[in-house]
């Protein structure tokens, strides 16, 4: 007779900080090359990454993806789109958005 013990909130835990991504790869090239445009017009303007997704009430881990160019942090096409948008404005930023869906769905 065996005995297991499994401790669900410590695997919860394990699972959570392993930061494992099982959906599809929104990353390029181009896309790393307009968040860092992103990046760098927010340090000129001395804000932080907090600080934008406050004034904006958009989740930080947006903010944080549309400058490192990965968008699988959105749930869908559409929120990347209108908080890239958003961002933009923001920012006073003049950039067309990649749309990597688009591209990654045309390569398939």
């Amino acid at each position: 007779m065996y005995n297991y013990w499994f401790d669900f909130n410590s695997f919860n835990f394990y699972m959570l900080s392993k930061n494992i991504n099982t959906g599809p790869c929104l990353k390029s090239a181009h896309t790393c090359k307009i968040g860092k445009v992103f990046k760098e017009r927010r340090k000129l303007l001395s804000l932080t990454e907090s600080e934008v997704a406050t004034q904006l009430f958009i989740n930080v881990n947006y903010i944080k993806g549309i400058e490192h160019g990965d968008y699988s942090v959105f749930p869908a096409r559409v929120y990347a789109l209108q908080y890239f948008r958003k961002y933009a404005d923001f920012l006073n930023l003049k950039i067309n958005f990649f749309d990597i869906y688009k591209s990654r769905r045309d390569s398939l």
